[in-house]
């Protein structure tokens, strides 16, 4: 299948390379421009381009291609290893061995799962709002415990994966980053999320927050930012504006000074 790439390179020294990756049913266009509220946010995304050349970053956005879906990968196998070749090709080019990871929601997930698996060779990792287990999304969307903005999304969980967590558990797991917890623990991660989300809600008990206190138990060096953010509008929905709070400065920035430090 044919892979597709953004990447931004700065016109000064480059310091690292940064793979940022996209939510779920976005494109890499999002998070390198930037995106503003309409019709997929009801809030801004700034975009990496600012930060990136501000921190001396290559950026590597990767175009999710999942099992049998465009811009929904969840961290299918295929996918993760086609972003590291590229990674690797890019490295290579401009002489660096300095790895950065980072995303939100769905691509929270998917930074989480590349970095374990390249844990030696990648410098931080860092995620917004994530799905740390994939089989209870589902399960939350399925049983309208979440936005109504997701309705179906359950459907295409499946069709992208194969079929339901019962069916597929295994498929399940090892798309999850709780299940990388050792691997985690091994590299820099920063984890920041809402108790307002209501996209993939339970960000206290089965995702971040619990991804955090596994990788402290393991000794692991975790950031954990718990964010509260709110619309102004009383027309807007909170628990999606919540998830969708992503300071892509801030973290951009922290991962640099981890590789400084």
């Amino acid at each position: 299948m044919e892979r597709e790439y953004l990447m931004a390179v700065p016109d000064g020294p480059v310091r690292g390379v940064t793979v940022l990756f996209h939510p779920f049913g976005f494109t890499p266009e999002a998070v390198l421009f930037g995106e503003p509220a309409g019709e997929l946010l009801i809030r801004p995304l700034d975009g990496a381009l600012g930060p990136a050349e501000a921190a001396g970053q290559i950026v590597v956005a990767p175009r999710s291609h999942g099992r049998v879906l465009s811009g929904i990968s969840l961290a299918w196998q295929d996918h993760l290893d086609a972003t590291w070749e590229i990674v690797r090709e890019v490295c290579d080019r401009f002489r660096t061995d300095v790895v950065v990871v980072g995303g939100l929601s769905m691509g929270g997930q998917e930074a989480l799962v590349l970095a374990a698996q390249h844990a030696d060779d990648v410098a931080a990792v860092w995620a917004v709002n994530p799905v740390v287990d994939l089989a209870r999304w589902h399960d939350d969307i399925r049983d309208g415990r979440t936005s109504d903005a997701l309705l179906g999304a359950d459907e295409t969980i499946r069709e992208e994966v194969g079929g339901a967590p019962s069916e597929l558990p295994h498929e399940y797991t090892r798309r999850s980053p709780i299940s990388y917890a050792a691997a985690l623990a091994g590299t820099a991660v920063r984890l920041v999320w809402s108790a307002a989300d209501t996209i993939i809600p339970g960000q206290p008990s089965y995702h971040a927050h619990a991804l955090a206190e596994n990788l402290r138990a393991l000794g692991g060096d975790v950031d954990e930012r718990i964010v509260t953010h709110a619309p102004i509008s009383p027309t807007e929905d909170p628990g999606r504006y919540a998830h969708e709070a992503c300071d892509t400065w801030e973290h951009l920035a922290w991962a640099s000074l981890v590789q400084i430090t």
